[in-house]
């Protein structure tokens, strides 16, 4: 199919018990692009970028990479995947970078990127460690390879779980909040990692409470408000033009101008 896209979503809903989070999400994301979410803490954007990795599994709805779906069946807690070798493979090719970093705090930033190189990928220690070494080198931690995490800054530390991320050579990669835990000198760290890799051609979805950040970076941005997508465009459209109250409202609540 010409223009498939990588990732889709259709019609997505996820509730937490009674807490209705998700009411109908879809979105597209094609090679090369780079999504932001934003919106109101609480109004899903992380939880979708957890159900498209599939960290939580999704009440109803279509989540397919490539054109294949993720398939599903019931159990007594609710859907679940139904063919684990397909949800390996799918998270193979998707990586996430978290808010807080979540490098392993017994492993030395080298073994932390070359785990799952190794153990999933099938690489060589050696030719684990080379891939490290270059990453290490484009997010300007080779000097840090062989520290803990605990050693490092929360920028050092963030910038570790992008190598980390990329060291899975991922088709997609998901950032959930990559700044938001850092202070604002820190902040500008990964943000230039980050704009290096939307040059690059990554194809990247992000959740993200910085507004310049999204404007500079993005393709295409989301509003989410209440787990719906309630409006969608390029920046120009968003932050320019947009007609939407409550958009208008949460922009003037980030200061962005």
């Amino acid at each position: 199919m010409i223009n498939q896209p990588i990732i889709e979503v259709k019609d997505l809903y996820k509730s937490f018990n009674d807490l209705s989070v998700l009411k109908g999400v879809s979105l597209k994301a094609h090679s090369g692009q780079v999504l932001s979410l934003i919106g109101s803490s609480g109004s899903g954007k992380s939880t979708l970028l957890r159900c498209i990795n599939l960290l939580e599994y999704s009440d109803s709805g279509d989540i397919s990479f490539h054109g294949e779906k993720i398939n599903w069946k019931l159990n007594k807690i609710g859907r679940v995947p139904s063919n684990k070798s397909q949800v390996i493979g799918h998270r193979t090719k998707i990586s996430m970078v978290f808010q807080q970093f979540n490098l392993w705090s017994h492993m030395n930033i080298m073994n932390n990127i070359t785990e799952a190189p190794i153990s999933v990928l099938g690489k060589s220690k050696k030719q684990a460690q080379n891939i490290a070494e270059e990453l290490l080198n484009k997010v300007d931690l080779l000097d840090k390879a062989y520290e803990y995490p605990l050693n490092l800054s929360g920028g050092q530390q963030q910038r570790a779980a992008i190598a980390r991320a990329l060291a899975m050579n991922p088709e997609v990669i998901l950032f959930d909040e990559p700044t938001s835990a850092l202070d604002p000198e820190l902040e500008q760290e990964v943000i230039q990692v980050i704009k290096k890799l939307a040059e690059e051609g990554r194809t990247m979805i992000m959740v993200t409470h910085d507004m310049k950040l999204a404007n500079d970076v993005s393709n295409y941005i989301l509003f989410i408000n209440n787990g719906l997508i309630t409006e969608e465009g390029s920046p120009e459209i968003i932050f320019n033009q947009t007609k939407t109250e409550r958009l208008i409202k949460f922009l003037e609540s980030t200061n962005f101008n």
